[in-house]
């Protein structure tokens, strides 16, 4: 602990967001100058390369920019409503081709358009979506239940996520994917989404172009959708309520929706760095230590200013990445497990760096036994509380809560934790995931 102080992060930190760095987007000039800076950085740090030999591990990539001149139209019995992109929809497609649209899709609201099996859960039963556009809410049935036992209450599943949204979208046959956006159980406001879903997207490369996914995906805004539901005599209010119930069944809008993406598509590799510290009794054993290197990067659109400097998010987690490195490094014997240092790229796109990586581990899955992840560090001072998301998913909450209580030691054989005498207890407050 010694070995990390304010000033080292403050020194990497105004680095990584300086302007020079240019919001280090993926394959970009800021990606270059990231990099290098963090390769060296590990370097420094006394570590070794940790990709058989080599800093980077490459991840291949598509961009694909859609033409920001499209609207989604959606018409009804009583008339046409067009919703212009960036203030009432965003809307992108993952397919790897020029052009994808909707054609008279039919928009139906299917509640959090989740299929949960182990929670008596399928927001799809009894209705083909096929050629169909489906509307969700965002987040899972547990934010608006408020109850642990339901999903995991204000805690956020992955089913909540807008990435397995999408996925479960395609694999229902739907034509397109759209979420209604609330600041609350989303975790981040309009403007973020307008800004991470705008200009060049990037998505790992697959073999089938993406062509499993839908033809469109994108959000709505909350007001954009209340105004749809109210055009088809429904309350997004009513239906968002009755969404949570387990008895809840897909509506049919009456309304369908028409949208032409236009893209431009470029294949690139980007680049998740990677430095290795060798265990001292067992090497074959590894934790890691994570953050994403990248954030926004610049829109030359934008009048003035035009780079997203990502200071907090994540230049913060690089930088405590980085220190940690030189901490680990700093020590006269190496700790008893070898530790991994992977900086990933493309989180913002959707943890793309992430997960190449698990596809492509340089390190066995079977033999790792933690990935600590660091996506913006406290910069506002001591806290008294610590928030859990996923609490009793991992093992790891006992080593938490042996660290935040004084524990002595955990006894992992007999599942328990072995408290000291001054022991206090853990604050255990679920709340909404957010973010990536």
């Amino acid at each position: 602990m010694r070995g990390i102080d304010e000033a080292g992060l403050r020194e990497h930190i105004s680095v990584l967001a300086s302007d020079e760095f240019e919001g280090r987007a993926p394959v970009s000039r800021g990606e270059e100058l990231t990099i290098a800076y963090v390769a060296e950085a590990f370097g420094a740090a006394g570590l070794e390369p940790g990709n058989d030999g080599e800093w980077l591990q490459p991840v291949p990539l598509v961009s694909i920019t859609a033409d920001p001149e499209m609207r989604l139209t959606v018409s009804g019995e009583s008339g046409e409503t067009a919703l212009e992109y960036g203030t009432g929809m965003m809307a992108w497609t993952k397919r790897v081709i020029d052009r994808s649209a909707l054609r008279d899709s039919e928009l139906v609201f299917v509640g959090y358009g989740i299929v949960a099996p182990e929670y008596g859960r399928d927001d799809y039963a009894g209705i083909d979506v096929a050629g169909k556009t489906v509307v969700m809410l965002v987040n899972d049935p547990g934010y608006t239940t408020r109850d642990p036992a339901h999903f995991n209450g204000r805690a956020m599943t992955y089913y909540g996520r807008w990435t397995y949204k999408f996925e479960e979208a395609g694999r229902q046959g739907a034509a397109g994917a759209l979420i209604i956006h609330e600041s609350g159980p989303a975790g981040y406001p309009w403007e973020v989404v307008a800004g991470s879903w705008s200009g060049p997207q990037f998505a790992l490369v697959a073999e089938d172009a993406n062509l499993s996914r839908p033809a469109a995906e994108g959000w709505l805004t909350l007001e954009a959708a209340a105004a749809l539901f109210e055009r088809a005599g429904l309350s997004l209010e009513t239906l968002s309520a009755e969404a949570a119930s387990e008895d809840f069944g897909a509506v049919s809008l009456g309304l369908t929706a028409n949208l032409e993406i236009l893209n431009r598509i470029e294949r690139s590799t980007s680049h998740n760095v990677v430095g290795r510290l060798t265990g001292s009794e067992r090497p074959e054993e590894a934790v890691i230590y994570m953050a994403h290197w990248d954030h926004l990067g610049r829109d030359e659109t934008l009048e003035g200013d035009q780079i997203y400097n990502g200071a907090l998010d994540n230049a913060t987690g690089v930088a405590g990445l980085v220190e940690i490195a030189a901490a680990f490094g700093g020590l006269e014997r190496p700790p008893a497990r070898s530790v991994l240092f992977l900086a990933v790229t493309a989180e913002e796109q959707g943890l793309l760096g992430s997960d190449h990586y698990g596809e492509h581990p340089v390190h066995p899955l079977n033999q790792t036994v933690a990935a600590i992840n660091m996506d913006g560090l406290n910069t506002v001072g001591p806290m008294n509380d610590i928030t859990v998301v996923g609490l009793g998913n991992s093992a790891l909450d006992d080593y938490l809560e042996a660290a935040d209580s004084g524990i002595d030691h955990v006894e992992r054989g007999a599942g328990r934790v072995v408290r000291a005498a001054d022991a206090r207890a853990i604050h255990r407050r679920p709340v909404s995931q957010t973010g990536g």
